[in-house]
């Protein structure tokens, strides 16, 4: 049958995830700083694997549980990480399964978007630490379960932890800090590029379950790619600007994947251009890609370019952060050496603030309400673009009732 969000709540609540809340070890204020943290990856693509590595090398984690839809997903992660049988799950309810058999601190969320939510509310209700990769949900009512759930994480004394890089480095911040105090002077004008690869298919489409293995094809499991991919040069965008849009306008189209010598099936698009209007003179453009710009020069990257009376802004996800004008700045100065690669740069910081937040009882999750922001920014991108040229409004996509829905009919649970 198809589970629908109250059916879902409802089987958590029926399969006992409150009972097994009270069998979890609960980790203490100021708790033994020699004692290895146990994750749980839900997930067990390639992210999830990097992610699981990564804390494994931090040396203060170990990875003690896997998760996925697949079996020869989880005990492909089994395998890289030396688990029994008995410490890999799977089917749609992988993510209760493996949290009502205990042993784990924190759940490491790095599945396709569409179940973000549902599994980290499972993982605050049963009294576990988060660890989010993005983005975090598929659309608006996503976006604020996630919200809520970082507070209820927050009054049961539990970390959450939303996974993007630019943030974790100081270069980011440090320009942010200083557009904000004037150093280019009142914002005109910006760009923002969030362009990828076309992807191809993982294996060939034929149903739900490859539906799952190819869910980069398919806007109810990925959020289209100017929600899955573009999101890290709106997230760089959001820090930097600082505030939320009014409206945006935009349009979008599907002509490349439809029409490659091998086609690509699927329903995402391929090509995305929106307007952002702050309201006072700023106007943003904001562009996305999903196919082969055959490295023409500014075909592609994730950055974003900010320009103001006194100057100019650059943030790039390589890493390379500057300004122009009449107060420069460089990153690599501020950062004393040349940053370039900051994916697995900014996991390992975010490892390292997981574990000073965890042990030092630091619950303010400073991470989640900028996701929440560059997620509704992106949203608002993306629903814009759907209504091809309407204006459309920050509130309106912010309050929206509106969600995709991915068909769960015939898979296993």
């Amino acid at each position: 049958m198809e589970l629908n969000s109250l059916d879902r709540r409802g089987f958590m609540k029926a399969s006992g995830l409150t009972a097994a809340a009270l069998s979890v070890p609960y980790i203490s204020r100021g708790q033994d700083a020699t004692q290895k943290l146990r994750v749980g990856i839900v997930g067990c693509g390639g992210r999830g694997r990097f992610v699981g590595k990564v804390a494994v090398e931090d040396g203060r984690y170990e990875i003690a549980s896997v998760a996925d839809y697949f079996q020869d997903q989880a005990d492909a992660r089994a395998a890289d990480f030396n688990l029994p049988a008995n410490r890999r799950f799977t089917g749609l309810d992988c993510c209760q399964k493996m949290i009502e058999a205990g042993g784990i601190d924190i759940v490491v969320v790095t599945s396709p978007p569409y179940f973000h939510p549902e599994q980290v509310e499972a993982a605050v209700e049963a009294g576990l630490h988060v660890w989010l990769a993005k983005p975090i949900a598929v659309d608006a009512q996503g976006v604020a379960r996630i919200g809520a759930a970082a507070k209820k994480a927050t009054a049961k004394q539990k970390c959450f932890l939303v996974d993007f890089q630019t943030r974790a480095l100081g270069q980011y911040p440090e320009a942010a800090r200083r557009v904000a105090a004037g150093d280019i002077g009142k914002l005109g004008y910006g760009e923002i590029e969030g362009t990828c690869g076309a992807f191809g298919l993982k294996v060939p489409h034929g149903g739900q379950e490859t539906k799952l293995r190819n869910w980069l094809q398919w806007r109810d499991l990925c959020g289209e790619s100017i929600i899955e991919y573009s999101i890290h040069s709106v997230d760089m965008a959001s820090l930097m600007i600082g505030r939320n849009p009014v409206s945006a306008r935009g349009s979008c189209a599907r002509n490349f994947l439809d029409n490659l010598p091998t086609p690509i099936p699927g329903d995402v698009r391929d090509i995305w251009t929106t307007e952002y209007d702050f309201g006072d003179g700023l106007t943003v453009l904001f562009r996305a890609k999903r196919f082969n710009t055959q490295g023409l020069s500014g075909g592609q990257g994730i950055n974003v370019k900010l320009f103001g009376t006194l100057g100019a802004a650059s943030a790039d996800y390589s890493g390379e952060v500057f300004i122009k004008g009449k107060n420069a700045f460089s990153g690599d100065r501020f950062m004393n050496k040349k940053i370039r690669g900051i994916y697995k740069l900014g996991i390992v910081e975010n490892w390292k603030t997981m574990y000073d937040n965890i042990t030092k009882a630091n619950y303010a999750q400073e991470t989640v309400q900028p996701s929440l922001d560059c997620h509704y920014l992106a949203l608002l991108a993306r629903e814009a673009c759907y209504r091809q040229g309407e204006v459309v409004t920050f509130d309106e996509v912010v309050s929206s009732k509106k969600a995709l829905q991915f068909d769960t009919t015939g898979l296993e649970s």
